[in-house]
């Protein structure tokens, strides 16, 4: 049995026409388009069945159809594109312009579709790994310094560099004296130092004041005679003393910070 298109009888299939109302069942039964519903891999192309959830040719994840119509989110109603009010019930289209757009899974950013790494964090879109970025400090080199935070280190430093200095002088190490205070002396409290630019100024002040002060030691140790002829014999390491002033200071902040901190945080324990 078949129903007419007509008049919706059911009817013998034997018959070509109804009737009931005389209609050709032939031409009025209802045709339907054949639609081509095969669906394709977006990779590689190749026809895929409904049930595929992964191409059987290349492996790639069948992406699900998306409606990209705009619709109205209080009565639901489907929108032209850039419509800026609802046509049925008035309400504001907040969504216009946001079909279709795609965002990074890491940090959120609106990106195009063209786009492999996000612009904003890195990430690589395609495998979604995340770009090791590179923490780049743009402090200058004058920016870093602080005397304010050198004025109390330094100080120290001297007294110590003095002290070693004169106890040198003392065991008859001359002029020798004054080079391992100044590489002890900058070595160890340029360590504490916070930053590298203020570690290099902190060696210089040391290194200046120590070389000004090495015939005046001299004479304090062993009389004015002697410091005159200390000074003509072997003459002023003002230029030698501030430079391993600044090496010794820069090398032991950068390298042996830790281990220095570490000896101090150690004895300080002991206390």
């Amino acid at each position: 049995m078949v129903k007419c298109s007509n008049c919706g009888i059911n009817i013998s299939e034997d018959l070509e026409n109804c009737p009931n109302c005389g209609s050709n069942l032939v031409k009025s039964e209802e045709i339907k388009p054949v639609s081509d519903s095969t669906k394709k891999c977006s990779n590689c192309g190749a026809e895929l069945s409904e049930s595929n959830s992964f191409c059987p040719s290349c492996g790639a994840k069948v992406k699900a159809e998306e409606d990209s119509s705009l619709k109205c989110e209080n009565c639901g109603a489907t929108l032209p594109e850039n419509t800026l009010f609802c046509s049925i019930c008035g309400t504001k289209v907040n969504n216009v312009q946001k079909i279709n757009k795609k965002f990074c899974p890491n940090c959120g950013i609106e990106i195009e579709d063209n786009v492999t790494f996000c612009e904003e964090c890195g990430t690589n879109l395609v495998t979604g790994e995340k770009t090791k970025h590179e923490v780049v400090s743009t402090s200058s080199f004058a920016e870093k310094i602080n005397l304010n935070t050198l004025i109390k280190p330094s100080l120290i430093a001297l007294v110590v560099a003095l002290i070693l200095s004169f106890i040198g002088l003392l065991i008859g190490f001359s002029w020798l004296s004054f080079i391992i205070a100044i590489i002890l002396s900058a070595g160890f409290f340029g360590a504490a130092i916070d930053n590298e630019a203020n570690a290099i100024v902190f060696g210089l002040i040391v290194g200046l004041l120590l070389g000004l002060l090495e015939t005046p030691l001299v004479q304090f140790t062993y009389g004015a005679f002697v410091a005159g002829f200390y000074e003509g014999f072997f003459g002023g390491h003002l230029i030698l003393i501030v430079v391993l002033g600044i090496v010794m200071a820069y090398i032991s902040n950068i390298y042996l910070k830790e281990t220095i901190l570490g000896i101090t945080d150690n004895f300080k324990g002991m206390l």
